[in-house]
């Protein structure tokens, strides 16, 4: 979601429509005894905001003996400048379980009860950016949703059989700590493959971990973090024959929530392409620069060229050569003198030519935030905004008319 007005776009905000009913939170509710009265609730999404320095939102919750409850809070995630905490209280007020960081500043809270009864969810917030001080923030912006359910989860299925046959994509996941999980596959010398495990990437708290290993469980190669906190590697077999991959938490943690997608493929260059900003700015007459860095991972054997399309009628912009190393590109937008005035997204592509093969990628921004400590709920977007003013036109003025004064007869 934007705003615009004539003189350009704001950034872009996120908007989140939840699968459960969205009751607002009911001030006051700052304690126990303030909600101890109110209706316990569960499988809701709760709208809230920290509306104040100091502000503690709490929530009573319905449970049940061994059905477990999860509670998930976005705030960072949603761009609110907060660095939110959670914790679960019994009757007594006692603290029986808290969150704080997950894969961002956002707490994430699970519990099974040992008996039926009313629980109470409490939310605060420290600083983000972080301050000096550790107090309690809160304003109109420290807006929060709460996902309060007892659904149960659905289960992964194992990844059965665990021989894999190029290309394969297979989900697992680390079900208890130390747990290891290998795949083999079987290979020719010189094949040159992409491998590629998703988990942080799929919100999973699995730090994962790759290696290959021969068929006598030599290990060949191994990574940790790639570019996005996931293990990826491209590897060339050294030989003919069968190959391990085995996958596992950095730290040997596993539950039922460290999942992980892997990916086992021939390796193709592909390439990445990031734009500076959310919105530009052009007016009638002029022309505005579009910066976007690309970034290829592999070679290819054509011409890489940048280009913006979707755009408005009376603005133009000349396609760009990419180097083949990448870099910074710079695309210029040229409005007409006699543009109109518009408001729309646009896009811009790298298309990379290679005989008979023609691959487009379309470039993204970040979503705008201040100093990110994790992902946000969404990440980037790849429909940048385009705002066209028009120049003002000189409104040619009449000659004043003559008037010839007669005598009267």
């Amino acid at each position: 979601m934007r705003f615009y007005t004539p003189e350009g776009s704001t950034p872009t905000r996120i908007f989140v429509e939840g699968k459960f009913t969205e009751p607002l939170e009911k001030e006051p509710n700052d304690v126990l005894a303030d909600t101890k009265t109110s209706e316990a609730k569960m499988n809701v999404m709760i709208n809230g905001v920290l509306e104040k320095a100091g502000d503690v939102d709490t929530h009573a919750i319905r449970v049940q003996k061994g059905k477990t409850i999860a509670l998930e809070l976005h705030g960072y995630a949603l761009g609110s400048p907060m660095d939110p905490a959670m914790r679960l209280l019994n009757d007594r007020g006692v603290e029986i379980a808290a969150g704080h960081d997950t894969h961002n500043l956002d707490p994430h809270i699970e519990h099974t009860p040992k008996a039926d009864g009313t629980l109470f969810v409490q939310v605060f917030s420290f600083a983000h950016p972080p301050a000096a001080d550790v107090a309690l923030k809160g304003s109109a912006n420290h807006v929060y949703r709460l996902t309060m359910t007892d659904e149960p989860k659905k289960p992964v299925s194992a990844s059965e059989p665990k021989t894999l046959t190029v290309p394969a994509n297979v989900a697992g996941n680390i079900s208890k700590p130390t747990e290891e999980d290998t795949f083999t596959f079987t290979t020719k010398k010189g094949d040159d493959l992409a491998i590629t495990v998703h988990a942080q990437s799929i919100r999973s708290p699995l730090d994962a971990t790759l290696r290959v290993e021969d068929a006598e469980g030599k290990v060949l190669t191994q990574t940790d973090d790639g570019d996005n906190l996931d293990p990826a590697l491209r590897w060339k077999a050294p030989k003919d024959g069968d190959f391990k991959l085995v996958v596992s938490d950095r730290f040997h943690a596993g539950s039922a929530d460290h999942r992980y997608e892997i990916t086992l493929k021939p390796f193709v260059p592909t390439l990445t392409a990031t734009l500076d900003t959310h919105g530009y700015l052009v007016e009638s007459g002029k022309t505005a620069e579009v910066k976007l860095t690309v970034k290829p991972n592999g070679t290819f054997a054509g011409k890489i060229q940048a280009r913006a399309v979707q755009l408005p009628a009376g603005v133009t912009a000349d396609p760009v050569d990419v180097p083949a190393k990448g870099g910074e590109i710079k695309l210029t937008l040229k409005a007409g003198t006699e543009a109109v005035a518009s408001q729309s997204p646009f896009a811009v592509e790298v298309v990379t030519s290679a005989p008979d093969v023609l691959q487009t990628y379309t470039a993204s921004y970040l979503i705008p935030f201040t100093e990110p400590r994790g992902d946000l709920l969404i990440v980037n977007d790849n429909s940048p905004w385009l705002t066209l003013t028009a120049k003002p036109h000189a409104i040619k003025t009449p000659p004043p008319a003559k008037v010839e004064a007669k005598k009267a007869p």
